[in-house]
C-alpha cells in the first residue's frame, strides 16, 4: 500500500484488515477536514444504527412452508435439502415393523443393486474374479446370488416353500413384488418379509466370509441360524407385550421340516 492509502487508513481509524463486521461493532465516529471522510463516517453511522434497530442476529430454520422458525426439525431440514424421488411400491417390503435395521439397510441396497457382486466387480476391474462365490458355476448377479444360486436356492427353499406354498418362487423379480403384497395374513406376510431380510443379510455375510478365505458355512448350518434368528424375533416381539403376532411362532413351527423343529 503506498503512503497515502496508509494516511487515509490512519485517518479514518480503521485498520486496514479490518472487515465490515468488525467496523460496525468497533468504529468510533470521527470528524475530519476532509469531505469524503465525513461522508464515510456518516455512511458507517447509518449502518450502525439499522444494525442496532434490528437487534442481535439469530439463527432461523426454514420449514416446509418456506417460513422460518427459530426450532429446528431434523426431518423438515433433511426434507428440505434432499431431491424429492417417487415413492417406490417396495418400501413397506423393507421399512416395516419390528425389522431388524442392519438386515432392512441391506436389503434396501440389493433392491437398488448397489452391492459389489462380481457383474459390478467386473465393470470396475476387468481382470477380478467373477463368477459366483458360493456355487462357482455363474457369473455373480444380484438376480442370480438371490436365489438362483444352488447354495442359496436351497437355503431359500428349505426357509420358505411351505411357508409361500403356491406363491413359492426363486425369482428376484418375482419375490420383490409379493413383499408388498397385503392381501396376504398379517402373519404370514411379516414372516416372509422377515425371513427374506434375515436370508439375504446372512447369505451376503456368507459370500463375503468366503471370499476373505474364512471357513464356508454348508447350507444345513446358514438355514438353521436364519431359523433361529427368526425364532428369536418372534419371541422378542411377545415380549414387548404386542399380541398381534401372536400367531407368528405357530405358523413359522407348522412349516418347518420336522428334523429342524427338533434340532434347536
Amino acid at each position: 500500500m503506498d503512503i497515502t492509502g496508509t494516511r487515509r487508513v490512519i485517518d479514518l481509524g480503521i485498520p486496514l484488515e479490518a472487515n465490515l463486521e468488525t467496523v460496525l461493532q468497533t468504529h468510533r465516529t470521527r470528524r475530519h477536514r476532509a469531505e469524503i471522510y465525513n461522508r464515510i463516517e456518516e455512511e458507517i453511522q447509518r449502518l450502525q444504527q439499522r444494525e442496532r434497530d434490528a437487534g442481535h442476529d439469530i439463527s432461523l430454520w426454514r420449514s416446509t412452508r418456506n417460513e422460518f422458525n427459530k426450532r429446528f426439525t431434523s426431518k423438515v431440514t433433511w426434507n428440505n435439502i434432499r431431491v424429492h424421488q417417487p415413492q417406490t411400491n417396495w418400501y413397506k417390503g423393507v421399512w416395516f415393523p419390528y425389522s431388524t435395521p442392519k438386515y432392512s439397510f441391506l436389503v434396501w441396497l440389493t433392491i437398488q443393486n448397489r452391492l459389489s457382486t462380481g457383474d459390478h466387480i467386473k465393470a470396475w476391474n476387468s481382470g477380478q474374479q467373477v463368477t459366483c462365490t458360493l456355487c462357482g458355476n455363474a457369473e455373480e448377479t444380484r438376480n442370480h446370488l438371490f436365489f438362483s444360486c444352488h447354495y442359496t436356492s436351497e437355503v431359500w427353499r428349505t426357509l420358505t416353500q411351505r411357508l409361500l406354498s403356491n406363491d413359492y418362487s426363486r425369482d428376484w423379480n418375482r419375490l420383490l413384488p409379493l413383499l408388498c403384497n397385503t392381501n396376504m395374513p398379517t402373519d404370514l406376510l411379516f414372516l416372509f418379509r422377515y425371513v427374506f431380510q434375515a436370508s439375504v443379510y446372512h447369505i451376503w455375510r456368507e459370500r463375503n466370509a468366503r471370499r476373505h478365505g474364512e471357513i464356508s458355512s454348508p447350507p444345513n448350518r446358514l438355514i438353521k441360524f436364519i431359523d433361529k434368528n427368526v425364532r428369536n424375533r418372534i419371541s422378542s416381539i411377545r415380549d414387548t407385550g404386542d399380541h398381534n403376532y401372536n400367531a407368528c411362532l405357530q405358523l413359522w413351527f407348522s412349516t418347518r421340516p420336522l428334523s429342524s423343529t427338533h434340532s434347536l
